[in-house]
């Protein structure tokens, strides 16, 4: 008898603990279909997309990890198409800009398969949107990462650089700056990382190489150790499922500096993490 009471004590339990997690499953979805937004996606040239939606106006993301098609299978940006319906889940906060900027998505779910038809009539916008970059400007840099708070989107500081290009007339042209060491640079930008964290390279213009190395922050404007030359620790890197690069489980304390190559150009940039 008494092991007959014990056995649907224990049920209960069960039941009561599953009837818990029902419940926050529940409130969590509930905290997170708030903030997400629904919009249609329309990429446009090499790269450049918007997102256009009634509520939220036009804006663009930095695509996060998790984008999943229509059927629930994950997938990378590239997979997306023209006229899809997306569901943008993130932190609810759009950067005041035009078009606006949403650096905090954490997840994209396609809910309706569309069609570039559907796009088609936003053709106009993306007409008076788009401006010809500019070829004898280098690629800049930024940062994206999450925290246990939030997804941030951090700049990078542009240093040296040898940069060749064609110009209207297709003749090549190269320009080249000197500019001092990142371990030298006034006003290096920095990145707070509370704990390690992958951080997502977001290039202008997607290199052909990438290469990374750090030094102790501690070195920052040491005049006497710039000066010994020093190489640095190679950071190894990673790609993402998208092709993006990123430096894996980077840490407080350091100097990067991270080296593009494309073709025969290349562009050096650097962070300070604390």
């Amino acid at each position: 008898m008494k092991k007959k009471h014990i056995i649907l004590i224990l049920a209960s339990v069960v039941i009561l603990i599953l009837i818990a997690l029902a419940v926050i499953f529940a409130v969590r979805k509930n905290a997170e279909d708030k903030t997400a937004v629904q919009a249609m996606y329309i990429p446009y040239d090499e790269g450049s997309h918007i997102m256009v939606s009634d509520e939220s106006g036009v804006f663009t993301v930095h695509f996060p990890e998790d984008i999943y098609d229509i059927n629930g299978k994950k997938i990378t940006q590239d997979q997306l198409e023209k006229g899809n319906l997306l569901k943008i889940y993130g932190n609810g906060i759009m950067m005041q800009s035009y078009p606006g900027q949403y650096p905090g998505v954490t997840k994209i779910k396609v809910v309706e398969q569309g069609s570039p038809s559907d796009a088609d009539r936003y053709q106009e916008l993306i007409d008076t949107l788009y401006q010809e970059p500019d070829p004898a400007e280098p690629p800049s840099l930024d940062i994206n990462y999450r925290t246990n708070l939030a997804v941030v989107t951090a700049m990078t500081t542009r240093g040296a650089f040898r940069w060749e290009y064609k110009d209207k007339d297709g003749a090549m042209q190269s320009v080249i700056t000197d500019a001092p060491s990142m371990l030298a640079f006034p006003d290096l930008a920095d990145i707070s990382l509370p704990e390690p964290a992958d951080l997502t390279l977001l290039f202008t213009k997607k290199p052909d190489e990438v290469t990374v190395i750090r030094h102790a922050a501690d070195h920052y404007q040491d005049q006497a150790y710039i000066e010994t030359d020093p190489k640095g620790e190679q950071v190894e890197v990673t790609t993402s499922e998208d092709g993006q690069t990123i430096i894996p489980q980077a840490e407080a304390g350091y100097i990067y500096v991270v080296r593009g190559v494309w073709g025969t150009s290349d562009v050096e940039f650097g962070f300070l993490t604390k």
